[in-house]
This record gives C-alpha cells, structure tokens and sequence, in this order.
C-alpha cells in the first residue's frame, strides 16, 4: 500500500479586495511540502451563509475574477504565487462574498509491481487534497453594522430555557464575531435596566457567535438561559 505523500499548503485562507482601484487583487503563495509532485486546479463561486451560519455554495463566479495561473503543477518544494484579480462590478453597493476551492488533481502514475505479485493483492491509495479561501469584495467606505434584531424566549420544551437572539449585519461589508459578547441585563418593574445585575457572555460561551457575519446577513443564537440571570424581563445588548 502506498500512502499519500503530497502535501501542499495555501495561504492566505481569507482574502479582502476592493471593487476598485490598485487594492481589487491580490496574490496567494502555494507551496508543495511533500515529495511528490502536486497538481491544483481553482475555481470560484459565490458564497453565503443560512440563519444558522451553515456555508451556502452559490453559482459559479468565475467570470468575474482572472485567476492567474490556473492550474499549477508544483515538484516537490516548489512555491507559487497566483494572483486573483476582481472584475466584476466595480460601483458595488455592498460587499460580495465568495470562496475559492483550490482541487488537488490526480497525476497519472504507474503502480509498481512487486516481485512475486501474481498471488499478492496490490493497493494504491491517493488522497487529494483541497483548500477552501473566502474571498470578500469590498466597495470603498464600506462599514459593519451588526445589531440584535429580536429576543424570543423558549420555555416550552427546554430546560433551562432558551433564548433565541437574532443579530443582523445591516451595514456593507461583513463584520468578525470572534471578539463579539451578549451582556443580558435584568429590567426592574419600571422597565429600567439593572446594569449592575448584568450577565456577559463572550463567543467562547456562545458557539454560533463564530467566524463572519455577512452584510445584510442573519445569524441565530440558541443560548441556555444563564443560571444567574434574574427572573423577569431583560435587554439583550451587543458589544464588540
């Protein structure tokens, strides 16, 4: 049996262009570590995500990027750099999302044979491997604006109870959740906020709060009613 023995890496995995101007391409640096040669292929499609954060695959995007090279073929320890280049729309309203696949293509090769094989089952295994970079397209003065759109509460079937928090991206451009936090603050009977009472949960205590939020996107958080939050109503506030 023969085991798999390209391996190659591609960096950076997120890539940032403007629609316009000097800043609308950039260059990726491939590199083949392992000892056989390596072929890779790049395509590009359009790229969302559902109200959960699942990765939507959308329709071929490849008119609008030149991609150059296309195909590599990389001998062992050989780097590459492809640049990509946007030119598409260049007057965008709000930023476009996509992903490049960088596809590992099988290399013909003979499968040597062994003294002695006509009584021996021979197995030749190639795993290929592929890459998966975002690719955000921005127009220029474009900003984030994430909020907490709505806060519903499920006492019906959980226990502890959960709390759905709907946060919409209404701004141009996607914004990072991972330094983002929830700070759940207890109202008294006037409806006036008891700051001091406050229950803050980062992105470590919150599992969905994670990688993108997209422009004019969407993301449900499912989170078990803290334990030390008064019962009662309460505000729901965003911090980043």
């Amino acid at each position: 049996m023969s085991l798999p023995v390209s391996a190659y890496s591609l960096s950076p995995s997120i890539v940032e262009l403007k629609s316009i101007g000097n800043e609308s391409s950039a260059f990726l640096r491939l590199e083949n570590k392992g000892i056989k040669p390596a072929a890779v292929e790049f395509t590009i499609n359009k790229h969302s995500k559902d109200l959960d954060g699942k990765a939507i695959q959308g329709e071929d995007a490849g008119d609008d990027f030149i991609i150059y090279p296309q195909q590599v073929v990389m001998m062992p320890g050989d780097e590459v750099t492809v640049q990509v280049l946007w030119v598409g729309e260049p007057a965008l309203d709000t930023e476009q999302s996509f992903t490049m696949f960088t596809r590992e293509i099988a290399i013909p090769h003979k499968t040597p044979v062994l003294p002695d094989s006509n009584d021996k089952v021979v197995f030749d295994i190639t795993i290929l491997m592929n890459y998966e970079s975002r690719i955000y397209v921005t127009p220029l003065g474009a900003k984030s604006k994430t909020i907490v759109a709505s806060v519903k509460q499920d006492s019906s079937s959980a226990d502890p109870e959960l709390i759905e928090v709907i946060l919409a991206n209404q701004g141009t451009t996607h914004q990072s959740m991972s330094k983002m936090s929830l700070a759940f603050v207890p109202l008294n009977s006037a409806g006036i906020q008891l700051k001091q009472q406050a229950i803050t949960l980062d992105t470590e205590k919150i599992p969905a709060m994670r990688g993108h939020l997209l422009a004019g996107g969407q993301r449900r958080l499912l989170i078990p009613r803290p334990a030390e939050l008064p019962l009662g109503k309460f505000d729901v506030i965003l911090s980043e």
